[in-house]
């Protein structure tokens, strides 16, 4: 009897789900993740209507053809099983080309690449901490802002704890960057999902209120559709070992976290009586 390849046994009938959840896990959830800073840089630019206009709107043909139109080009060059893909995907493509020192520019851009996706997570969750903390669910000291408007003690914190990654790598090096990848896909699913309910209920009522502009097709059936998507994945990810685990896990957190808010949210009731002007002149 022939004993079938890893391809052709991942390609059966039976195995199809597994297979299908882990591409969705490792290379469609985990990729186009961070889209929403766009709009964070846009909401203060000087005119945040049409920034965030023209910021959603490119991020679709951006992710079309950067994204998706790379993929392609490595999935049409390259053979699933190639030992030059050890060495990056993209470095391997622009060795299959022959194009001398290409592929070592190639390795100068997607540090450069790294540099900028470090730069603006920085700026998405000092944003972030500053919000939360305006909004009584964080830290007071991470709401003042310098002369300049900045929220410096929650860049400060966010470039800590990127320090913080560093010395993790350097502890775990063989598992670390595995650990972070897994733990953002399942996340990613939990966020998409809240900014789509969000998306369907705010919508409505700002738009009655007059103060959204920006349109969008086949509202509120897209959402919807989407809606159905993030729970297809959710299904295909159960199909998968490392995929599920973390589900698992996630629905932890996110039980841990919810939990922390209401007990924040009676906390801050109980409060607002001893802080109340009156309440003090007693």
């Amino acid at each position: 009897m022939q004993r079938s390849t890893p391809l052709q046994s991942d390609c059966r009938p039976a195995a199809m789900p597994v297979a299908a959840g882990r591409f969705l896990f490792h290379q469609v959830l985990r990729k186009p993740k961070g889209i929403e800073i766009v709009t964070i840089a846009a909401a203060e630019s000087e005119n945040p209507e049409r920034s965030i206009a023209v910021a959603v709107r490119s991020v679709v043909w951006r992710i079309s053809v950067f994204y998706i139109g790379s993929i392609s080009i490595m999935v049409l060059v390259l053979p699933w099983d190639s030992s030059d893909l050890k060495s990056g995907p993209f470095v391997a493509v622009l060795n299959q080309a022959h194009l001398p020192y290409v592929a070592g520019f190639m390795e100068l851009v997607v540090v450069i690449a790294l540099l900028s996706a470090f730069n603006a997570n920085i700026y998405g969750t000092s944003r972030m901490a500053y919000s939360l903390s305006r909004r009584g669910d964080g830290p007071a000291f991470m709401a003042r802002i310098s002369h300049s408007g900045v929220p410096l003690n929650a860049v400060l914190l966010s470039v800590f704890f990127g320090f913080v990654s560093v010395l993790l790598n350097w502890w775990l090096p063989d598992d670390l960057l595995g650990l972070l990848l897994n733990a953002v896909g399942s996340a990613l699913l939990v966020i998409w999902i809240f900014i789509v309910v969000s998306h369907l209920r705010l919508r409505p009522r700002l738009e009655r209120a007059g103060k959204l502009t920006v349109r969008m097709w086949l509202f509120p059936w897209l959402s919807y559709a989407t809606l159905a998507l993030l729970g297809g994945f959710v299904v295909l990810m159960l199909f998968d070992t490392d995929a599920r685990t973390q589900l698992f896990s996630t629905c932890v957190l996110f039980l841990a976290i919810t939990a922390l808010a209401f007990l924040n949210a009676r906390y801050r009731r109980k409060a607002v009586p001893a802080t109340d002007p009156g309440q003090r002149a007693r």
